[in-house]
């Protein structure tokens, strides 16, 4: 990922570094914040399903051929399939995959290295007592909705950021998504799959991370033993318990997959790089978009080719060496 909050102040924040001309475009940048949840919306599809590990197995296994193979491809594909049909005329179509899908493709990117390497795990690893790095980012997302979006993480209903009106989507987005799916990955329906997971997110939010009395947070750690990751549920926790993954001392740390890459960055310093990359993208993709000329070369130039969770490019095929090796590893919950 990183989570779910910390992609929707991203969104937000991205729309103070867009240009006045930009958002000419865009009247409607605020109303379409779902979308910054990128191709995570396959690992939340259909979310009350994945305690059968059949159907998160597949959750996850779709959202990692985004995540990690042919994103620039993907890209030129929709804007082609987009192009083609005169649905890239349309706000939403051109809002999901720039300040959208990129955008969260992109902080990831630029995350991704660092939250591995300290909390030393992407996925569950059966030799940690829990899902490390859930916890981890389920920690930042309460640091940042603390410090950016000066809220109470432990009361605020933060399911209201994710509710998104039942007529908004239009079918031009859904069928380019479908398209380019198919085309791209062999994804059979995943224009209808983005879509539920558009109006399933706010239930997802209610239910595993709005805790507003900390019954659920009690519950969660209770289970978590048995269900390893249950305790990166749950906003109802000290957001001081976030602090020793941001870096903010400004240790040098390498990345997880590719130790030649030696970084003092903190979280914030890589979250404002993105900021500042992700405007230049989207103003150049708008131009790109209003010219009417989707040429290949042009888009491969200007998106990055980058796997969103190891930082490097998506032909590189490695593997978790390098983590932070601790003293005594920080509480996560």
């Amino acid at each position: 990922m990183p989570g779910p909050k910390t992609h929707d102040i991203f969104y937000k924040q991205l729309k103070k570094n867009l240009s006045a001309q930009t958002l000419a475009v865009f009247p409607h940048y605020d109303q379409y914040n779902i979308f910054a949840q990128g191709h995570d919306f396959l690992i939340y599809h259909d979310f009350y399903k994945i305690w059968s590990s059949k159907k998160l197995n597949n959750n996850i296994n779709a959202s990692v051929l985004l995540q990690e193979t042919n994103f620039q491809l993907f890209v030129y594909n929709y804007l082609k399939q987009a192009h083609s049909s005169g649905a890239l005329e349309e706000e939403q179509v051109r809002l999901f995959i720039g300040p959208g899908y990129i955008m969260h493709h992109l902080l990831d990117a630029y995350l991704h290295p660092l939250i591995i390497y300290y909390a030393g795990d992407h996925t569950p690893d059966a030799t940690f007592d829990t899902w490390h790095h859930g916890c981890v980012e389920n920690l930042i997302d309460i640091y940042m909705m603390k410090h950016i979006e000066k809220k109470d993480p432990n009361h605020y209903p933060v399911y209201h950021d994710f509710t998104l009106p039942k007529t908004i989507i239009s079918n031009s987005l859904i069928q380019t998504l479908n398209d380019c799916l198919r085309e791209t990955y062999a994804l059979v329906s995943g224009g209808e799959i983005f879509y539920e997971s558009f109006y399933q997110m706010a239930l997802f939010m209610k239910i595993f991370k709005y805790d507003h009395y900390g019954i659920k947070k009690k519950i969660f750690d209770k289970v978590d033993p048995i269900y390893h990751g249950a305790s990166s549920f749950s906003y109802h926790r000290d957001v001081e318990l976030a602090i020793p993954f941001l870096n903010q001392k400004r240790e040098e740390w390498v990345n997880p997959y590719d130790a030649s890459l030696h970084f003092y960055y903190t979280f914030m310093d890589l979250y404002e790089m993105a900021l500042i990359r992700g405007a230049y993208i989207i103003e150049e993709l708008e131009k790109i978009c209003m010219s009417g000329n989707i040429y290949k070369d042009d888009i491969y130039d200007l998106i990055p080719d980058v796997n969103s969770v190891t930082g490097l490019s998506c032909e590189k095929h490695v593997k978790l060496l390098n983590r932070k090796q601790w003293d005594f590893m920080p509480k996560l919950f």
